[in-house]
C-alpha cells in the first residue's frame, strides 16, 4: 500500500504556478534609461520605432500617457528637441499621446517613397556580417516600410 504523500507547501506552490503573472500596480520610472535618445537625423532610426520602444516600456512600467509624453520629451535631442521646444501645443498638459505622436510623425516621417522601399526589398541580399536570423528580420522591416500601415479598411 503506497500513500500519496505531498509536501506541506505543495498546494500553495500548485496554486501559485496556476496563477498567471501579474504586473505590479506601481509605476516604474527607472525604465526611462531603456528608451534611447532620438534626434530626428536622417540616419536615425524611424520615429515609429522610437515610439514603439516608449510604448513597450510604458506597458512594462505602468506609465500613463502623460508619463509617455514626458519620457519622450526627455529623450529627444537635436532637431527633434528643437521641434518640441518650438511647438507650444506639445507642452499642453491635456494633449493625448496619439496627438503628440501625430505631430512628430508628420514632421519626422520617412520621406522616402514606398517605391524606394519596395526596390530595396526586391534587391535585398544577405550581407557578409549578417546572420541567417538577422536577414529575414531586415527583410520584414523593409516589407513594413513598403506597405503603408493604415487603420482604415477601405484604404487597405
Amino acid at each position: 500500500m503506497t500513500e500519496n504523500v505531498q509536501h506541506p507547501n505543495a498546494e500553495a506552490r500548485n496554486a501559485q504556478e496556476a496563477t498567471p503573472l501579474r504586473r505590479s500596480a506601481a509605476k516604474d520610472l527607472s525604465l526611462i534609461n531603456v528608451v534611447p535618445k532620438w534626434g530626428g537625423a536622417e540616419n536615425a532610426s524611424p520615429i515609429e520605432e522610437f515610439f514603439d520602444i516608449i510604448e513597450g516600456t510604458a506597458r512594462i512600467g505602468n506609465w500613463t500617457e502623460a508619463d509617455q509624453i514626458q519620457v519622450c520629451a526627455l529623450r529627444l535631442t537635436d532637431s527633434a528637441w528643437e521641434f518640441y521646444r518650438a511647438t507650444p501645443e506639445l507642452k499642453d498638459p491635456t494633449i493625448k499621446w496619439e496627438d503628440f505622436k501625430a505631430h512628430f510623425t508628420q514632421i519626422f516621417r520617412d520621406v522616402l517613397t514606398s517605391q524606394f522601399h519596395f526596390t530595396e526589398l526586391q534587391q535585398a541580399r544577405q550581407r557578409k556580417n549578417e546572420s541567417p536570423r538577422q536577414f529575414p528580420d531586415r527583410c520584414r522591416i523593409l516589407a513594413q516600410r513598403t506597405v503603408p500601415c493604415v487603420t482604415d479598411a477601405t484604404l487597405q
